[in-house]
């Protein structure tokens, strides 16, 4: 066995303990930011939108700066970058609970999430090349559940200090746990890991995936509020397009790339991480517009609705330790096809969904959501890592975060125009106006259907790639 991996099963569960503490952090930092933004705007005296762009923040920054740090952990040593994105992200954390205006936090946003750019990956990473394969599925899984820990307890504990102690201090939660997390690293984590070929950074190929995804971010980002045709979004999208044909380009023809595009050469890898980007794709565009759907169409309140949207993050705390321990025992392709294939059945349901269906219907359907995300992520990310070399494990952890985030955005920002779409042709149909439409919820229904429908497609894409994903040979099982 390779010298770096760990054999000491107490010294993998520290491993994966400190992991999935900084995992649960930013996963409840997040949360807790989200649920703070209607009190923030009033504290400001801001309007919501102003206040959105401390979350597109955290879009912003994680997604166009993983990649570099990635590969900078593949060439410094994960432990490293791991500390100093700690430190980052604590001092970041610390700073914005004393902002006294909205532009300096969002300065002290911005560089909170460097920090956590540097070190998400990094735990990813960490996990694939330190743990024997036999635990790598369980490591990976606990991980998922310390995220969807991290997104249950957000908002509750987010909403607790807002009402009792102010929103500041929902910045101080997460202080203690870094800094016992950054002195565990010292003693937890392997100093030895496999060296790269190249010790080398490719700073233009860094500087065109931030340009392109950055506008990419935020053109998507921005078409709910200014529309598709509108001239800052077609610029934003046509000169991220360009980044990233440039970036394809330059990067064949440098011998350090930040991203080594042969890792797509691995059709098996390539699948894994499509089949990875249509599954977050469809859960958070769900979670985006399951709130709408709860309050628009079935005319719920808002405590009533959040109690609904916890059971996702409830189920996927439930079953991703245990599709990660399976995926340690069989076939990782054959626990992603079943999870994206129930995460497909769950669409169709909430796609059959009408405004006079009883709150049984739906309750089922949202815990299949939530239990086949729970099932698909940690076998997928065990998928993905081990089709990457194994000193470019956190390149590859990069690129897979990116495409999570991307994911995301994509989902965040495609089925809104979908509803929007079918709503606009429906309200053609009947001959109504929009502010009538927004209180029917026989016409709403419409465009909710025909986005699940667009969700189910996307499942769909992403039950063939599962399928085509093989796992690794020699990959323990």
């Amino acid at each position: 066995m390779q010298d770096h991996v760990i054999t000491d099963k107490r010294k993998q569960n520290h491993l994966i303990a400190l992991v999935s503490v900084t995992v649960f952090m930013f996963s409840i930092d997040y949360s807790m930011l989200n649920i703070s933004l209607p009190v923030m705007a009033d504290f400001f005296k801001v309007n919501i939108r102003l206040v959105s762009r401390l979350p597109l923040a955290y879009l912003l920054v994680v997604t166009s700066t993983v990649l570099l740090f990635g590969k900078l952990g593949d060439i410094l040593s994960f432990r490293k970058i791991f500390i100093a994105g700690l430190a980052i992200f604590i001092s970041g954390t610390f700073l914005c609970g004393l902002a006294p205006n909205l532009n300096v936090l969002l300065g002290f946003r911005i560089f909170q999430c460097i920090g956590e750019a540097m070190f998400s990956p990094m735990g990813i990473a960490m996990i694939t090349t330190f743990l024997p394969d036999s635990a790598k599925g369980r490591g990976l899984g606990l991980m998922a559940t310390a995220q969807g820990i991290g997104f249950c307890l957000g908002p509750i504990v987010g909403g607790f200090i807002n009402d009792h102690m102010g929103w500041h201090n929902i910045f101080f939660v997460n202080i203690p746990l870094g800094l016992l997390a950054i002195m565990a690293s010292f003693h937890v984590l392997p100093s030895k890991q496999p060296v790269p070929e190249s010790r080398r950074i490719d700073i233009v190929g860094a500087i065109l995936v931030f340009i392109s995804l950055s506008t990419l971010i935020f053109g998507l980002n921005s078409i709910a509020k200014l529309g598709l045709k509108n001239n800052i979004v077609i610029s934003c999208l046509a000169v991220s397009i360009a980044a990233a044909v440039i970036f394809v380009i330059w990067e064949k023809r440098i011998s350090y790339p930040v991203l080594d595009l042969s890792l797509f050469r691995n059709m098996d890898f390539t699948f894994a991480t499509v089949s990875a980007l249509c599954t977050i794709f469809v859960y958070m565009g769900l979670m985006f517009l399951m709130p709408f759907y709860l309050s628009m169409v079935r005319k719920m309140n808002i405590m009533d609705a959040g109690f609904l949207l916890m059971i996702p993050a409830f189920m996927l705390i439930i079953f991703a330790p245990l599709a990660g321990k399976l995926s340690d025992k069989t076939s990782a392709r054959l626990i992603c096809s079943i999870g994206i294939g129930l995460t497909t059945l769950a669409f169709l349901a909430f796609s059959l969904l009408t405004p006079q269906a009883h709150i049984s219907r739906l309750i089922p359907s949202l815990m299949l959501a939530g239990a086949a995300i729970g099932f698909f992520l940690p076998a997928n990310n065990k998928l993905v890592m081990a089709h990457a070399p194994s000193d470019k494990q956190g390149m590859a952890s990069g690129v897979y975060k990116i495409l999570v985030s991307t994911g995301g955005v994509f989902g965040i920002a495609i089925l809104p125009l979908v509803l929007m779409s079918r709503l606009n042709k429906t309200i053609v149909l009947y001959h109504v106006d929009i502010a009538a439409a927004r209180h029917s919820p026989e016409i709403l229904i419409t465009g909710f259907n025909a986005a699940f429908q667009f969700a189910m497609f996307v499942c769909l894409v992403g039950l063939l790639t599962a399928v085509l994903a093989k796992d690794k040979k020699g990959m323990a099982i």
